[in-house]
């Protein structure tokens, strides 16, 4: 049967392993850590991750961190440092916007919850440093009744601090990221639509330490094909 080349690469155990050090935006955590695992079986390459907000992991890049390639948590990340001389880029996950509300029926109206007596705080992150809060903001407005609840949000800094808020019971309801949201997790759980808002691209790109590492190219090249893509969307990420 005929494989395109660069999938008989991948699956063939190279003479000499080489290893690749990747940037991974914090919330991707988990699933790059399966993919370096599976990438690793097929090829005998090895990713070490190292995780971060894709801010500070800018700024190490920046200053010389010898990362061979980064799994951002945007596309304006990596069409920077595209502009700086590296890449190319690509996207490799979306993000998928969530309504949590784990004290609701899981059949319940997501419209008629928020705006619930019962529900006196819904997290969100902040949209002016997070994608997630922004994309919040806009869906809440495209539904019609943003100012029918404005004064019930409340912002964490991040998609990780509203999510913690909801976890804790600190809100009752919240919107956070699909990906974080555990396997167990009980009430109502809804994906907003994406035509409610802007899309949470994130991007991968390779960097100039990248440039010549075998093993750096390969994940990048892995990170497209159906065994990468089907862990992703395992993790609660839409698929480019």
């Amino acid at each position: 049967m005929f494989r395109p080349f660069f999938a008989l690469l991948l699956l063939t155990i190279p003479a000499q392993a080489d290893t690749a050090l990747a940037a991974v935006a914090a919330n991707f955590a988990g699933a790059a850590t399966e993919l370096a695992t599976a990438y690793k079986a097929d090829t005998g390459h090895d990713v070490q991750i190292t995780t971060g907000s894709t801010g500070k992991l800018y700024a190490q890049i920046t200053q010389g961190a010898p990362f061979d390639l980064l799994l951002s948590a945007d596309a304006s990340t990596p069409e920077r440092l595209a502009a700086e001389g590296h890449g190319p880029a690509f996207p490799y996950a979306f993000g998928v916007l969530t309504l949590w509300a784990p004290g609701m029926a899981p059949d319940r109206d997501p419209t008629v919850t928020l705006q619930d007596v019962a529900v006196r705080h819904i997290a969100i992150a902040n949209p002016e440093l997070a994608p997630y809060g922004a994309a919040t903001i806009a869906a809440l407005k495209a539904m019609g009744f943003y100012n029918a609840i404005a004064g019930k949000i409340v912002m964490g800094q991040n998609i990780g601090q509203a999510f913690a808020m909801v976890e804790s019971g600190a809100a009752e309801a919240g919107f956070i990221a699909r990906s974080a949201l555990p396997a167990d997790a009980k009430g109502l759980i809804w994906n907003v639509s994406p035509d409610l808002y802007p899309a949470i691209r994130q991007d991968a790109i390779l960097l100039q330490h990248g440039n010549d590492n075998p093993a750096a190219k390969g994940f990048l090249s892995y990170l497209v094909t159906p065994a990468a893509q089907a862990i992703i969307a395992r993790y609660g990420y839409a698929l480019p």
